[in-house]
């Protein structure tokens, strides 16, 4: 199953360009127009892009120092970038080494659950906010997009004032956990767990955490995306692309939403297919889009596998070492 998935993230890609309507030698041009610097500083938005993530990780993990946050980061994202459903395997090592580290089990999940809940929300809020962007200018070419970004925007609010109701009052979080129950019990399923249980024992799990940390998790998550998007930019202009912000928005949203697709690794393939397709609505030259969304590519996915075994390997090594030394020095061997 991995390796028709990789399979068909790669064909993806391989034909991306004949999907936009251009052939790899167009690309090249494009490509060899970018210097040196211009790499160097869309990298340094890419590394300034894993320490606002950190943020959010160490704001989960109350204990946890940026520099293992970034750490964990590059795993996960290694792992995340290679095999479908590859974030179960960034959470095994990401609790091998938090273990390592000295962290407890239930911090860990609590840590699993917070980042979890904040990415899903941050991720599928950003599509109602692209096409929201575009119904502020006056865009949108079809009255449906705006419908559907008002609908999408009131039922994330409606989801977020819920988990709000249920962390702070353990009534809400009783009663939504009834109303689970009733939906789950008409569904065609035989393992019918109580979902008020679990919602109550996540409750009092992450009550914590996000009362206390929820600012630092927001503004982390705030400023990954940002800078991301800043990133996505970046990309398009080095390439040729000179669209508006508004336009530059809606097609980062449509691709970072799309990573969430379990159908190749980080929605490879799938998500670089639809954002292309979305700048070519938007009027895009065929050679820019492609180019741009294989660099933007580069960067949010292919860049993160080395990096991230990289960072595998680093720890590993580190932490046999800090296996085989003595306690007394043990305190002194960080990463």
């Amino acid at each position: 199953m991995s390796l028709i998935s990789l399979a068909l993230a790669a064909t993806l890609i391989v034909f991306l360009p004949r999907i936009a309507g251009v052939t790899w030698e167009e690309l090249y041009d494009r490509f060899s127009q970018i210097g040196w610097g211009t790499m160097a500083v869309l990298t340094g938005l890419w590394v300034a892009g894993l320490c606002a993530y950190s943020v959010v990780l160490s704001g989960s993990l109350p204990g946890l120092s940026r520099r293992r946050a970034i750490l964990i980061n590059c795993v996960g994202s290694g792992v995340s970038n290679v095999l479908p459903f590859g974030g179960a395997v960034g959470v095994a090592m990401t609790f091998t080494m938090t273990a390592r580290w000295g962290f407890g089990r239930r911090p860990v999940v609590v840590s699993t659950v917070v980042t979890g809940v904040w990415n899903m929300l941050t991720r599928f809020l950003l599509p109602a906010v692209g096409l929201l962007c575009l119904v502020g200018t006056g865009r949108v070419p079809d009255s449906r997009l705006a419908v559907a970004a008002g609908t999408g925007g009131a039922l994330l609010l409606g989801v977020v004032a819920a988990m709000s109701a249920s962390l702070y009052r353990e009534g809400a979080a009783d009663l939504l956990g009834r109303g689970l129950d009733r939906v789950v019990k008409r569904l065609p399923i035989k393992s019918k767990p109580s979902l008020r249980d679990v919602l109550l024992d996540l409750r009092s799990s992450t009550i914590e955490i996000t009362r206390t940390k929820w600012p630092q998790l927001t503004l982390g998550m705030i400023s990954y995306m940002a800078l991301q998007c800043v990133l996505f930019i970046g990309c398009l202009q080095v390439t040729g692309g000179r669209i508006p912000i508004p336009e530059a928005v809606a097609a980062f949203a449509i691709n970072r939403v799309l990573t969430t697709a379990v159908i190749t690794p980080g929605g490879s393939g799938i998500s670089e297919s639809a954002t292309a397709l979305a700048l070519l609505g938007f009027g895009v030259a065929p050679a820019v889009a492609a180019a741009a969304v294989l660099l933007f590519w580069f960067f949010a996915h292919l860049i993160e596998i080395p990096v991230g075994w990289l960072a595998w390997t680093l720890w590993s090594l580190t932490a046999r070492n800090d296996k085989r030394a003595p306690a007394s020095q043990r305190s002194e061997i960080r990463l």
